[in-house]
Order: C-alpha cells, then structure tokens, then sequence
C-alpha cells in the first residue's frame, strides 16, 4: 500500500515537471512580460538517502552546463558557479523570462547570470528534502558607461527546471541514451550447425 508521504511526493513531483512547459508557453518568443510576480517551488522530498540526492543533484546541475563550486554533504549544500546564460543584443528580453529586473535601472542590459544553490534536509535517515534557490545578476551599462551587476529577482522557473530534472532522474522516469552497437562491435558468436542431410 502507498503511503501519505509518497503520494505527496508524487503530487509534488509532478506539478514540478508540469510548470516548466507552462511557463515556457507563456513567456513566448517576444519575452516574459515584467509585471509577473516571482513563483518559488515549494522544497521536495524524496524517499532517498542524502548522499543519493546529492550525487543526482550534482549530474543533473553538471547536463544544465553548470559547475559545482561548493559541495558540503556534512551541511547539506551544494553551490555552483555563476552560470552566464545570456549576453547581447537579446539580454533585456531573455532576463525578463526568467527575473524581475530592478525599474530603477536605466541604461543598457549586457548579460544575464545566475548561481544555483541546493539545500539538503533529512526528516528522517530515508528520506531527504530538498530546496533549490538561484542567485541572480545582470550587467548594466548606465548612461556614463559604467557597468555594474545589478541583483534581479529569480521567477522560479530556473528552479523549477533543476527539482524537474531531478525529481526524473530519482524516479528512474528519465530517458536514457542507448547507443545501438554496430556489426563490428558485437561479440562473436559461434556459427549454426548445420545437420548434414542423407543422401537418397
């Protein structure tokens, strides 16, 4: 029988996985509108040990482009470094997806960053509870050429997209890659015999 706590974790789950392509439906290509209001993911819990989830945490944040930086399983953290996923022309518009930038900021977007931090805690020695937040920064040129990173507050799609992959690779609900092995790459076998027939 299915346990409370198992089906609250799937519920979870699964409204994780559902708000990515919400929100990337919604954003659209001319870009997320600056009235939206931050939507943080709730911390999720997985029935698996704290060192499982770490290692799962650390590949998925390494197949997003991203590179640990800190990794503390006595504490039960893990930070990485600042990931720049946007420069140019289209900076303005890509930050505004994925942030809330500061309306007192004039001047010119450059680039767009961000640093994932993952937080472990154990209700109980099975089971492990997670809370992925972002620090976010884009560079700005003010009007004097003076180029600053400005804090901007993350819309929660970024987190969102890390506790889906996650939840997908624990679950054992991820795609796997299987190469298919050519001729020369199988292994010999040995040819059927073939059962000589009496000549009449």
């Amino acid at each position: 029988m299915i346990g409370k706590s198992m089906i609250i974790q799937h519920v979870k789950v699964l409204a994780a996985l559902l708000a990515v392509p919400c929100f990337l439906a919604a954003s659209g290509a001319a870009g997320y509108e600056q009235g939206a209001k931050p939507s943080l993911p709730d911390p999720i819990n997985f029935m698996n040990k704290r060192e499982i989830v770490m290692r799962a945490t650390r590949a998925v944040l390494e197949d997003l482009g991203m590179k640990v930086e800190l990794e503390d399983p006595s504490a039960g953290r893990l930070t990485t470094r600042p990931y720049e996923f946007v420069s140019g022309s289209l900076t303005s518009s890509e930050v505004d997806k994925v942030a809330v930038k500061a309306d007192t900021v004039t001047g010119t977007w450059l680039r767009g960053r961000y640093s994932v931090e993952a937080l472990f805690e154990n209700p109980s020695p099975t089971q492990t509870m997670v809370t992925v937040r972002t620090r976010m920064e884009a560079l700005n040129r003010d009007l004097e050429g003076k180029e600053t990173w400005v804090p901007i507050q993350s819309l929660g799609s970024v987190e969102k997209r890390v506790l889906g992959k996650l939840s997908m690779k624990l679950l054992g609900t991820e795609p796997e890659f299987k190469e298919k092995k050519g001729f020369w790459d199988q292994k010999p076998t040995s040819p059927t015999k073939v059962k000589k027939q009496a000549l009449d």
